[in-house]
C-alpha cells in the first residue's frame, strides 16, 4: 500500500528489533498511512490483538515500544477508531490494560457512537473473557449500550446472553452519585505510575475506596 513507511511495515509484523532500530534512527512514530490514516500503533495493536497474536502472546513489547517513543494513543484511523477500539474488539487483556495505562480513553466513542465496551461485545466469543469484561465495566462510565442507530452489540442479541443483557440494561439505567463520579474520574486521571504518587498524597481510606474497593464501578455488580 502506498505511503507505508518502514516503521509501518515493521510494526504490522511485530518485528521488535527493526522497530527499535528505526525509532532509534528518528523514524516518525505518528506518521499515518494516507489511505487509512493508520499509525504504527494502530497496526501493532491490530496484529498483537488478533487471534494469531493472542495465541503466540506476541506484540505487547512492540506496542509498548511505540508508546514509550511518543505514539499518540488518541489518533483515529479512517473509521474514526482509536487503538483502544481495535484492542477491545479483539479482546486481548494485556493490550487493553497496556493502552489504558498509557492514557487510552475507554469511554471514547467512534463516529457511530460505539464505545470500546460496545465493540468488545460485538463478538460473542469475547464473553468467555470475563476478566476483560469486568475490567471494561470497571473503567466505563456512563454505560452506553446502543450505537447511533439504536443497535445493541451483536453478542447481546444471542439468546444465551439474556442474563447478561438484562444485567447490563439495569446497570445502564443507574444514576451514580456525584461522589462516585468524582472517584471514577480521579481513577481515570491518575493511572499507571501516578497511582502510587497519589497514594502518598491523600488519606489511605479515600485511596482504598478509589482503587481497591470500587463499590461504585459497574464491575462490582458482576458475580
Amino acid at each position: 500500500m502506498a505511503g507505508r513507511t518502514a516503521l509501518h511495515l515493521a510494526s504490522e509484523v511485530l518485528y521488535l528489533e527493526a522497530m527499535t532500530l528505526l525509532l532509534g534512527c528518528g523514524a516518525s512514530v505518528n506518521l499515518t498511512i494516507p489511505a487509512t490514516r493508520e499509525t504504527a500503533l494502530h497496526l501493532a495493536v491490530r496484529s498483537s490483538s488478533c487471534k494469531a497474536g493472542t495465541l503466540l502472546a506476541a506484540g505487547g513489547k512492540c506496542v509498548e515500544l511505540l508508546l514509550l517513543n511518543g505514539a499518540n494513543i488518541h489518533m483515529r484511523d479512517w473509521k474514526g477508531q482509536e487503538a483502544i477500539h481495535t484492542a477491545c474488539r479483539n479482546g486481548r487483556e494485556e493490550i487493553i490494560k497496556l493502552l489504558f495505562n498509557y492514557g487510552a480513553d475507554v469511554n471514547s466513542l467512534t463516529p457511530e457512537e460505539e464505545s470500546p465496551l460496545f465493540l468488545f461485545l460485538e463478538k460473542t466469543g469475547n464473553l468467555r473473557k470475563l476478566n476483560v469484561l469486568r475490567e471494561l465495566l470497571r473503567l466505563t462510565y456512563p454505560l452506553k449500550l446502543m450505537n447511533s442507530e439504536g443497535h445493541l452489540p451483536k453478542a447481546l442479541y444471542n439468546p444465551s446472553c439474556e442474563l447478561l443483557h438484562d444485567l447490563l440494561r439495569d446497570m445502564a439505567a443507574e444514576v451514580w452519585s456525584l461522589q462516585d463520579i468524582c472517584k471514577f474520574n480521579v481513577r481515570n486521571v491518575y493511572r499507571g505510575a501516578m497511582i502510587c504518587w497519589l497514594k502518598e498524597r491523600i488519606p489511605t481510606q479515600l485511596w482504598n475506596s478509589i482503587y481497591i474497593r470500587q463499590e461504585y464501578s459497574y464491575a462490582s455488580k458482576m458475580k
